[in-house]
C-alpha cells in the first residue's frame, strides 16, 4: 500500500490557490501605451495587482497590539519593511516572527503569545508600502496571454517601473492522473528505502512520498498542456514552465526527506551527504 494517498496530494494541488500559483513582485517598465509581456500566460482573470512604491521615507504610525490583528493604515506592504519597536526612541526594537507576524498584503500586524509584546502594548511602526493601479483607468490587462500596458491617460507615469502580482491558473487535475503517479512515485521509492522502513508510516515518508507525487502530477501536467495545444504556443510554453516550477520545488522537498530514511546505497542519500 502506498504511503501517501490522492486525497493528501490533492491538498496540496488544492492548496495552491485552487489549482493556482501565486507569482509576486515581477517588475516591469511601462513605456508610453507599448505591451509588456508577463513571465507567465494563462493568468487568472481578476488577479492582477500592479503596483509601486508610494513613499520615498517609511510611514510612521502607533498602534496596539493584541491576540487579534491590527490594521496599519495602508495595504500591501513591501516585503521585511516592518520594524516595530516600543516607542520612537528605538530604545527597545521587537523582533518579527519572534514577538509579533506581519501580514504584508493585508497591512496588518499582530502580537505573538510568547513574545516581548505584551497584550494591549502600544508600539511605534515603521513599514514602506506600495501604490496600488486600477485596472481599466491605468492599465490594461491581457490576461489569457500575460500581457500588460499602460494607460495613456492614467496615474502610472511613462517609463515607470512597477511591480505586478498575479495568479496563474493551472486548470483541474482528473483522478487517473494523481492514481498513476502515486503508484509510480511509491515502487521508486520502495527501492529506495532502508527495509526496516519499508512497512512503516513513518510522518517523514509520508510526506515525502507526497511530495514527490506532486512533482510527478506537475510534470504531467507540463507534457499534457503542451500536447494538447498541437501548436507551442506562447500561452502554452509558459504554463508548462508553470507546472515545472511546481514539480522543481516538490521534488527537492520530497527527496530531500525521503533520503533520511534510505538504505545506505541509495543515491538519494549520497546525495543528501553531499
Amino acid at each position: 500500500m502506498p504511503f501517501t494517498s490522492p486525497e493528501l496530494v490533492r491538498a496540496h494541488l488544492s492548496g495552491l490557490r485552487a489549482g493556482a500559483m501565486p507569482i509576486l513582485g515581477v517588475p516591469a517598465v511601462l513605456t508610453g501605451t507599448a505591451s509588456v509581456q508577463l513571465p507567465h500566460a494563462g493568468v487568472t482573470e481578476g488577479s492582477v495587482i500592479v503596483k509601486a512604491l508610494r513613499l520615498d521615507t517609511p510611514v510612521h504610525e502607533s498602534v496596539t497590539l493584541g491576540s487579534e490583528w491590527t490594521g496599519l493604515s495602508h495595504t500591501q506592504l513591501v516585503a521585511d519593511s516592518v520594524l516595530a519597536a516600543a516607542d520612537g526612541s528605538l530604545s527597545t526594537v521587537y523582533a518579527e516572527n519572534a514577538d509579533y507576524i506581519a501580514d504584508y498584503a493585508g497591512g496588518r500586524l499582530k502580537r505573538l503569545p510568547d513574545g516581548a509584546i505584551q497584550q494591549g502594548q502600544n508600539v511605534t511602526v515603521w513599514y514602506d508600502y506600495y501604490h496600488v493601479y486600477t485596472e481599466g483607468d491605468d492599465y490594461a490587462v491581457d490576461a489569457a496571454n500575460g500581457i500588460l500596458s499602460r494607460k495613456a491617460t492614467g496615474a502610472i507615469a511613462d517609463g515607470q517601473t512597477v511591480f505586478v502580482d498575479y495568479v496563474v491558473g493551472l486548470g483541474t487535475i482528473a483522478d487517473a492522473v494523481i492514481e498513476s503517479a502515486i503508484a509510480e512515485v511509491d515502487e521508486a521509492v520502495l527501492a529506495m528505502l532502508d527495509p526496516q522502513y519499508q512497512d512503516q508510516a513513518v510522518p517523514g515518508i509520508v510526506i515525502g512520498e507526497t511530495h514527490w507525487a506532486v512533482a510527478t502530477v506537475c510534470r504531467m501536467r507540463a507534457a499534457a498542456s503542451l500536447a494538447e495545444s498541437g501548436i507551442l504556443s506562447g500561452t502554452t510554453h509558459n504554463l508548462a514552465r508553470v507546472w515545472l516550477e511546481l514539480a522543481d520545488r516538490y521534488q527537492h522537498s520530497g527527496q530531500d526527506r525521503l533520503a533520511r530514511f534510505a538504505a545506505p546505497h541509495s543515491g538519494l542519500r549520497a546525495a543528501r551527504k553531499n
